[in-house]
């Protein structure tokens, strides 16, 4: 098959376009997010703090997420983030300025992380749903899915290298300045982008009831609350790498700062060679359950191997591991979601995923910060990842038969589902989309 059979998403000149402004966005953000993590390390050498304000910054996700999703099902997604990607190119070039004038203050750092935290409750899942607009077919779908987790990646491979290098040699706040710029390749992307010029339905329903409506679908579709549960899980005790990283490095193995960026480099490369992966399968990728399951445990078992080792080579293979199971688990989680979920309920859906993918991350930076800081960054990998291989180990004994049963493919009962809905949608059924079920 050629390249372009395996990239059907790259038909579509919209998503061609957010493919590019992305790409060096996202390089950006993960350049500042290793400069901030390393600033507030620098400014307090605690593992909490730095643990403290990756919850600070995720909180709105955890308390907003469900009142988020209605809000993107009625509102043009374009409009949406044309708006979130100018102010966080605002709040970057923010935290350029506090931290060039050289009297950086910690509390200033969680303030701007708190305005961003905000913006993210509503951008994660916006983007997310937007993918589905840019492209139609199913098959496409999934290769978008898998190309955005490459892209990603790429980003999470590239971007702390180049952050780590640049704290280096010229300083923190360049990691902020540079990002700020970086946000202007979206911006343009979405200028001339077509798709999501629309709501996906009319802001005339009742407010109240389209969350309680997505709440209720949630519930009712196994297949759908079964990957949450899982998603959530993970992300709450294994995915804190920007906790454990840094504080394994500077405080374990007394590595500087271009050091700990290649380490997190590795986690990215990982991640970057799942999304390869994924991406030219083409059209023969689909996501199923022994992909997601899989994957989380590949991530738990590295875990707990980078747990019981201090080499800095070991490590960096280990964390190659972690990043090919972590890419490949929300690649699949998020391509089966956006499978089961009706265009109506899309938004509500991707909403729910951002509250237990994103929103946890508050509960687990705490909970990674605490165990670092009284521990040691090896002991909180050793122990989380065994509470991913028992977690996993129960959701495969006594939760997937039942869920999963008789699903050898996301792909092809999300079809029926939606098939359905919009069958209920244009005859006017009371019950609609909200007590469609996976069984």
């Amino acid at each position: 098959m050629s390249i372009r059979g395996r990239l059907p998403a790259f038909e579509s000149k919209d998503y061609r376009l957010w493919f590019a402004g992305q790409s060096i966005s996202l390089i950006g953000t993960w350049m500042q997010n290793t400069g901030q993590s390393w600033l507030v390390l620098q400014l307090t050498n605690s593992p909490f703090k730095l643990g403290l304000l990756t919850g600070i910054q995720f909180l709105p996700s955890l308390v907003l997420s469900l009142f988020i999703g209605p809000v993107i099902d009625r509102y043009p997604k374009r409009s949406i983030l044309l708006l979130t990607q100018s102010l966080f190119a605002v709040a970057a070039a923010l935290l350029a300025v506090v931290t060039f004038s050289g009297h950086a203050q910690y509390w200033q750092v969680l303030a701007i992380a708190a305005f961003t935290g905000i913006l993210t409750a509503v951008d994660w899942p916006t983007r997310q749903a937007f993918v589905k607009e840019q492209v139609h077919e199913g098959s496409a779908i999934v290769n978008a899915l898998a190309l955005n987790s490459t892209m990603f990646n790429v980003a999470r491979a590239m971007g702390p290298g180049i952050g780590g290098a640049l704290i280096a040699m010229i300083g923190i706040p360049w990691t902020f300045a540079l990002n700020a710029l970086s946000y202007a390749a979206v911006i343009i992307s979405l200028i001339f982008t077509q798709a999501g010029r629309k709501p996906a339905k009319d802001g005339t329903g009742n407010y109240v009831d389209e969350v309680r409506d997505g709440a209720r679908y949630i519930r009712n579709n196994r297949v759908v609350a079964a990957l949450l549960v899982i998603a959530g899980v993970i992300s709450l005790f294994l995915l804190n790498f920007n906790i454990f990283i840094p504080s394994f490095a500077r405080l374990t193995l007394g590595l500087e700062a271009d050091a700990y960026g290649g380490l997190m480099s590795a986690l990215g490369i990982g991640a970057l060679a799942a999304g390869l992966l994924m991406s030219l399968s083409g059209p023969h990728l689909e996501p199923t359950p022994t992909h997601v399951l899989s994957a989380g445990l590949t991530l738990s078992a590295a875990m707990v191997l980078l747990g019981i080792q201090h080499s800095l080579y070991m490590t960096g293979v280990l964390l190659i591991a972690c990043g090919f199971g972590m890419a490949t688990l929300s690649t699949m989680c998020n391509t089966a979601l956006q499978l089961q979920s009706p265009d109506v309920m899309r938004g509500r859906v991707m909403a729910a995923y951002n509250l237990v993918y994103v929103g946890s991350t508050p509960i687990g930076a705490l909970y990674a910060g605490k165990i670092s800081d009284a521990l040691g960054a090896d002991t909180g990998f050793l122990v989380s990842g065994l509470i991913g291989i028992t977690f996993l180990v129960c959701m495969l004994i006594m939760v997937a038969p039942r869920a999963f049963k008789g699903i050898r493919t996301f792909a092809a009962v999300g079809s029926a589902d939606c098939d359905d809905v919009r069958r209920d949608d244009h005859t006017g059924n009371a019950e609609s989309v909200a007590e469609i079920s996976a069984d």
